[in-house]
């Protein structure tokens, strides 16, 4: 076995990150890290979820990348070091208006994935713009997935084909490695090493940021993590929608309760659906009289 791979392991037996190991291991590779270069091109949506805590947001920041201090280390970015996390619009999920919704809130939103439970969750979900050529890159595809998008497999199609052919075997070999453990669930210190991985390269590399599948949709969708200078210059804010998630044992719905209605260019009002509206009489906070009056909610920062 690689003896880089082995030592990995050997984290993740024993729950140990050893960052100045990793990072001599990435090191190592100098210019001849096994990458696969992907371009998302202007026009092209992005969708991000983010969860409501006790109010509307009222803000397009508040829907982006969070601040410094609240950015922890996750699959794809260490702690104190924002980024921002978006699901693509893959064919699968453009053949459905509810799908992309649903594969990017499964990525956030725990009540999703947690078999035979009950509740809801107030969530918005974003859409964004992208206004310039994003540079990512992808590790080499695990071939884990058991729902793999026709994106997955294209991408490993062009991977034996061309790419492939460029990197060293030890390369190869450690670099779909960390992208098997991309595709594994959070254990040990797995999203240490990938998030630690990804950050040398981010650093070190011209990327934007980095693509990989969607671990909790099992490859049906793909998501991306970008550099919070990158959503600053090249992708734009295009809407957003506050929606309940409704789950009770192995069902779940979503209600589009409210759509944005800009103010100001960085602040939005929420215009209630009539979904929405049906939702608040149900649980007594409008009454049925208001069904057919426009209705207008507002954070409670902007009143």
């Amino acid at each position: 076995m690689n003896k880089n791979i082995q030592t990995i392991l050997d984290m993740l037996e024993s729950n140990t990150f050893q960052k100045g190991v990793l990072l001599d291991i990435l090191k190592s590779y100098g210019e001849g890290i096994a990458l696969m270069p992907i371009k998302l091109f202007a026009n092209q949506k992005i969708l991000r979820t983010r969860k409501n805590e006790d109010d509307v947001f009222g803000y397009i920041h508040e829907l982006s990348y969070p601040p410094k201090e609240y950015a922890r280390t996750d699959r794809a970015s260490i702690g104190g070091k924002p980024m921002f996390y978006a699901s693509i619009f893959t064919k699968e999920v453009e053949k459905s208006h509810a799908y992309p919704r649903i594969i990017s809130a499964l990525e956030t939103i725990p009540l999703l994935r947690a078999k035979g439970t009950s509740g809801q969750n107030l969530i918005t979900q974003s859409v964004w713009m992208i206004d310039e050529e994003v540079h990512a890159y992808s590790f080499p595809l695990s071939s884990q997935y058991k729902r793999a998008c026709s994106e997955i497999n294209m991408l490993n199609s062009d991977w034996d084909k061309v790419l492939k052919n460029k990197y060293s075997e030890d390369s190869i070999d450690f670099f779909s490695f960390i992208g098997d453990l991309m595709a594994k669930p959070n254990e040990s210190c797995l999203y240490e090493i990938t998030a630690t991985s990804i950050d040398f390269i981010l650093e070190h590399f011209d990327f934007d940021g980095v693509l990989y599948p969607s671990v909790q949709a099992e490859g049906q969708g793909m998501n991306i993590c970008i550099k919070p200078d990158v959503v600053d210059s090249k992708i734009s804010f295009a809407g957003a929608a506050t929606e309940v998630i409704v789950r009770n044992g192995d069902n779940s719905q979503i209600h589009i309760l409210g759509n944005t209605h800009m103010i100001t260019k960085d602040s939005f009002e929420w215009v209630l659906t009539n979904d929405g509206k049906m939702f608040l009489q149900q649980i007594g906070l409008l009454a049925p009289s208001f069904q057919n009056t426009p209705i207008v909610i507002r954070a409670e920062s902007l009143m």
